[in-house]
């Protein structure tokens, strides 16, 4: 179990992150090759859709944990 301080330490870098420009940039250019993917899929391409869902899924999660460990130190550093 983390530390309190090892939150908030981890909250800051998570922020951090969440407010880099070139992450942003990044994680918004693998959504739109994703979409151009999806697009691209014939109508029975069950599987490549699928491939194509699960990489969004995880540029949704990596952004969701981000935004998790962000909030748990805001919450960390108002309790004192």
């Amino acid at each position: 179990m983390k530390t309190k301080q090892q939150v908030i330490d981890d909250g800051k870098q998570a922020q951090r992150l969440l407010d880099d420009t070139d992450l942003k940039r990044f994680l918004a250019e693998i959504e739109q090759d994703c979409w151009r993917e999806f697009k691209a899929t014939g109508v029975g391409d069950a599987d490549n859709r699928e491939a194509v869902y699960m990489k969004l899924r995880g540029v949704e999660l990596v952004q969701q944990s981000l935004r998790a460990m962000a909030d748990n130190a805001t919450i960390e550093m108002k309790q004192k």
